[in-house]
């Protein structure tokens, strides 16, 4: 089989005219622009060094290989995600954090066995186009979300590493965020976790231990705040603002300032260790499971049921002359081809019905027996009438499994 990778890089601020010439060394074959890099090596290999790019060059790294490999690295300033911040949230070799020039870096890796059929869908990943590019422009998002305080990305980070079984089962949670419990999540982490791997169950069984998120704060509480603020406090933001080539990391630093201020939460609750949380997820799969399959049961019956009534109109409207039904089955089989095969099928079966409801069946039956013996060389319509349907029991016990 052959090997394909997809490579990715993001940056909020443009490169610079050096920057772009150092990647365009690197590569001839990517897709490079002042704030992304993509391509898909089909043979071969990038010859650069993503970890080392994304420390100088890049806020944001994908990438995924036909052999199951994803991986995403993401960087913040120090000052907006000090590393003693993330750090309890990165227990185990799936995720790693350090500190580079001003800059702390969050390596995210899944890297489970016997992925390669689900390399195709990561190029279906809503854009339209099948190149699988908006993977990391959403999952980049998410740093602008812990840079505001948001730490829930981190804890995802955790249920990687619990996921991936690197964790002791005596091993502690550590501090469940608020807003874990208000699914769906944001886009940015439902497509981290997506990306990832991480189980939908597993994150559903530990928010239950999550805050409520605090409420958006109104603007009249953000003019109040504001108002708070010493004039040379508003004069460092306001030239922040100005003098930052990324405005998004100063508004994400002053957003983290007003949300510090604000939050009114009260005392964790004790913390589940790995195995509690295990097993609530486990529960959580089964309670799942039996939602979706009492959901399928209700639709299955509901389904049916409107195709019993459907038939019932149509069986009123046969009983009337249920020759021209005969008639009709002729007609559509005069016509070249098997695209009228469905209707014949139901026009069968709702005759079938009609001989059963009405005390005939013997003389459908002969009948029917007729029909198969003129037409036994249309191997796709006896398929299809073997096949039959909710409303043609009568047909498959009839049809021979052989034309």
């Amino acid at each position: 089989m052959s090997e394909f990778q997809h490579y990715q890089f993001a940056v909020d601020a443009p490169l610079t005219d050096g920057q772009l010439a150092e990647i365009g060394a690197l590569t001839t074959r990517a897709r490079l622009t002042r704030h992304s890099f993509v391509n898909t090596y089909g043979w071969g290999d990038f010859k650069g060094d993503p970890r080392a790019l994304v420390e100088t060059h890049y806020d944001a790294y994908l990438y995924f290989a036909n052999w199951g490999t994803r991986q995403v690295i993401l960087r913040w300033p120090a000052t907006a995600m000090p590393l003693d911040e993330a750090a309890p949230y990165v227990a185990g070799y799936s995720a790693t954090a350090w500190e580079s020039d001003g800059h702390v870096l969050l390596h995210l890796k899944s890297d489970p066995e016997d992925e390669m059929e689900d390399f195709n869908d990561l190029f279906d990943h809503g854009d339209g186009n099948g190149t699988g590019e908006q993977w990391l422009p959403s999952i980049t998002q998410a740093r602008h979300l812990v840079a505001e305080g948001d730490l829930r990305l981190l804890y995802l980070v955790w249920l990687l590493c619990l996921q991936s079984g690197e964790l002791d089962d005596d091993a502690l949670e550590p501090a469940v965020p608020p807003g874990l419990a208000a699914l769906p999540l944001p886009q940015p982490l439902t497509d981290l976790a997506t990306f990832l791997r991480i189980d939908a169950d597993l994150i559903a069984a530990a928010a239950r231990r999550s805050a409520q998120p605090e409420p958006r704060p109104s603007l009249a509480a953000h003019r109040a705040w504001i108002a708070a603020l010493d004039p040379g406090g508003k004069d460092a933001v306001l030239a922040q603002l100005l003098h930052d080539s990324d405005t998004q990391a100063a508004l994400s630093a002053l957003r983290r300032r007003f949300r510090d201020t604000q939050s009114a939460t009260g005392p964790d609750p004790a913390p589940r260790t790995v195995a509690e949380l295990r097993a609530a997820a486990l529960a959580q799969t089964a309670t799942r499971i039996a939602r979706e399959e009492r959901q399928e049961t209700q639709e299955r019956e509901r389904a049916a049921q409107e195709a019993r009534h459907a038939q019932d109109l149509r069986l009123a409207d046969l009983q009337e002359d249920p020759e021209a039904g005969w008639t009709r089955v002729g007609e559509l089989l005069a016509v070249r081809g098997t695209r009228h095969y469905r209707e014949v099928v139901r026009l069968l079966g709702d005759l079938a019905a009609l001989a059963d409801r009405d005390g005939t069946t013997s003389a459908f039956t002969a009948r029917y027996a007729q029909f198969i013996t003129a037409h036994r060389t249309k191997k796709a319509l006896l398929r299809d009438l073997r096949a039959g349907g909710p409303a043609c029991d009568a047909l498959i016990a009839l049809t021979p499994a052989r034309g």
